[in-house]
């Protein structure tokens, strides 16, 4: 019914042990038999179902406002195009596109490594280009 390895690795992270305690049937120290703290139901009993499991588990996942896996962009009066434009600009500025053409291929660890501290090096140096244009643009407003 549950793979046991995955359970065991699972139930080493912190948040995670009474829940998988509880999917292994197990009873943790300073809970009674019918899992007082909150935690399995099924802690006493028999094994739980992968429902119990999976009923235990969503109590934990925390959401975060209006956060969603994907990304939708509304067509506003039947303007498909500007939507779409939009979209594309999205997956730009999230870098999808480049992401997605770096793993067509396998990518050694050393270039990996190397475009990394690249990518890094240029967000730092465009960062301090911004931070001076900035600055101009502020002393011209001031006179200087």
């Amino acid at each position: 019914m549950f793979n046991l390895g995955v359970l065991q690795r699972f139930a080493q992270r912190a948040f995670a042990k009474p829940v998988a305690a509880a999917a292994m049937g197990r009873r943790l120290i300073g809970t009674d038999s019918k899992g007082g703290s909150g935690f399995g139901a099924n802690l006493g009993g028999s094994p739980p179902t992968a429902k119990d499991f999976a009923r235990e588990m969503t109590g934990h996942i925390t959401s975060r406002g209006n956060t969603m896996v994907g990304r939708s962009v509304p067509v506003v009066a039947g303007a498909v195009g500007r939507a779409y434009m939009r979209l594309n600009r999205i997956l730009a500025d999230n870098g999808v596109r480049h992401e997605l053409r770096l793993r067509r291929r396998y990518e050694k660890p050393k270039y990996k490594r190397q475009r990394l501290i690249r990518e890094s090096h240029a967000r730092r140096f465009k960062a301090e280009v911004r931070k001076k244009v900035h600055l101009i643009w502020k002393m011209k407003e001031l006179g200087a």
